[in-house]
């Protein structure tokens, strides 16, 4: 049986400015497509009830006596509704479109979720190289004509030329790239998903709540909304099903940095060891470096499994990542690959034969001499015992996240504004969260700087 055809609502909507969540429609246009051709249009000025921001006005031409005598949205939400149900809401940035549009029902008591597609997304998929996708720029290098940029109906017709465009590069006609919204009715019935909607799309940590208050699990996300949706659609596992249909409460924090939202989630876990973290693969660093001396004296390095009993040097998620950084470090620092338990012999290491190793497997390598490599490491895995500042994105604008290391230890994280730490880097300690070191703060920390470079260092 051939699937059910949907047309495509194609939308713009100029608004009133201010905050995303208080900002209501000035202007509206849609256009009908079924895939072929245009089989209805319909716009109106929109009365916002309330006052118009100037660069609003200076932006669209729109200014508040335009719409003074317009409908407001209860009047055209009928209209609008009949337009949009059973098919799928299109817009060029479906991040701003769709929201507001939602609001404005959310508004009047209703609660609008529809599928939908962006075709700044698909678009950077389908027709890839651009410097940008923004609508001016896509109908520029599409020759699309756009004469009255910021006006609905303009720039509803421009994306309705990109969306015809896109449709037919695709074979799939784009069924890849429509979503759909969180079904309420296989979530739990205490779950707010009004509290969902508001949250922002931005660095942060989350956690989950069940209607007894535990904490099931914790997570961290550069795009925590979407990364949340990805546990409230989740599908696919038996686990997966049993956790979502658990979580009855959402918290989350904003970190403005990764590192900062990594050591917080790893703090959290570990403080509270919650149901579905336990389960989850690659969260735990499960495996150590560790250190003993031999019956000749050297000390040898071996990588095995966490026990209670022993506190490893370094920490790793997998046995695969730790023998790699274990293989690099012995490069480095020029140690015996049979000391570092990477080759099993009763004579000489490979390294040895390739003269990559000075022999201290056969014992032509002093002892001594080759102890002070394995400190020389150790030392760097303890960040050279320094004391500084690593410095990331802070939540607000002005700001910055900052996580200390004294003496090559990791002691806590903060946030603060820059131009405070750039007058005093003492300044650091008035908004300092101190938390207890552990191998694992120092692994995640040790990861960032190796693969962040826009993180900066400033010495204490």
């Amino acid at each position: 049986m051939p699937k059910k055809h949907l047309d495509f609502a194609i939308i713009d909507i100029e608004t009133s400015g201010g905050k995303p969540k208080d900002t209501r429609i000035i202007e509206i246009a849609i256009i009908i497509y079924d895939g072929n051709q245009i089989i209805e249009t319909y716009e109106t000025l929109v009365n916002p009830e309330t006052k118009i921001d100037w660069f609003v006005q200076k932006l669209t031409g729109i200014k508040d006596k335009d719409v003074a005598n317009a409908p407001k949205f209860f009047e055209i939400a009928e209209k609008v509704l009949q337009l949009l149900e059973n098919r799928t809401f299109v817009a060029h940035n479906i991040s701003f479109d769709y929201p507001i549009v939602r609001n404005e029902y959310k508004r009047l008591g209703l609660d609008l979720r529809l599928p939908h597609m962006c075709t700044i997304e698909s678009s950077k998929v389908l027709i890839p190289g651009l410097e940008s996708y923004g609508l001016k720029n896509l109908s520029k290098h599409l020759q699309v004509g756009l004469d009255n940029h910021h006006r609905a109906m303009d720039d509803t017709l421009a994306t309705v030329k990109i969306f015809e465009h896109i449709y037919n590069l695709d074979k799939n006609k784009l069924e890849a790239f429509i979503k759909k919204d969180v079904n309420p009715k296989e979530l739990h019935p205490k779950l707010d998903l009004n509290y969902f909607d508001d949250i922002p799309n931005k660095i942060g940590i989350y956690k989950l709540y069940n209607d007894k208050k535990e904490l099931i699990y914790v997570g961290k996300s550069i795009h925590l909304k979407k990364r949340i949706e990805q546990h409230l659609k989740n599908t696919q596992t038996n686990k997966a099903i049993e956790m979502r249909s658990q979580i009855a409460r959402i918290e989350y924090e904003l970190t403005g940095s990764e590192i900062v939202a990594l050591l917080r989630e790893s703090e959290l876990i570990k403080q509270h060891q919650s149901k579905y973290n336990k389960a989850q693969r690659n969260v735990n660093f499960n495996f150590g470096l560790y250190q003993y001396e031999d019956q000749n004296g050297y000390k040898n390095l071996v990588v095995k499994k966490r026990t209670s009993t022993e506190e490893p040097i370094f920490t790793f998620k997998s046995i695969n990542s730790a023998k790699e950084n274990l293989e690099k470090w012995k490069v480095e620092f020029n140690l015996c690959q049979k000391l570092c338990n990477l080759f099993t012999s009763n004579s000489a290491c490979f390294d040895y034969s390739i003269q990559q190793c000075k022999g201290a497997c056969i014992g032509e390598e002093n002892s001594e001499m080759y102890n002070i490599k394995v400190d020389a490491l150790l030392k760097k895995l303890q960040f050279d015992l320094k004391s500084f500042l690593i410095l990331d994105k802070g939540k607000r604008k002005n700001e910055v996240s900052f996580v200390v290391i004294e003496n090559g230890k990791y002691i806590g994280y903060g946030n603060i504004l820059k131009f405070l730490l750039l007058k005093d880097s003492n300044n650091y300690k008035k908004q300092f969260k101190k938390q207890s070191n552990n191998r694992d703060f120092q692994s995640i920390i040790s990861s960032q700087l190796k693969n962040n470079p826009k993180l900066e260092i400033i010495e204490l």
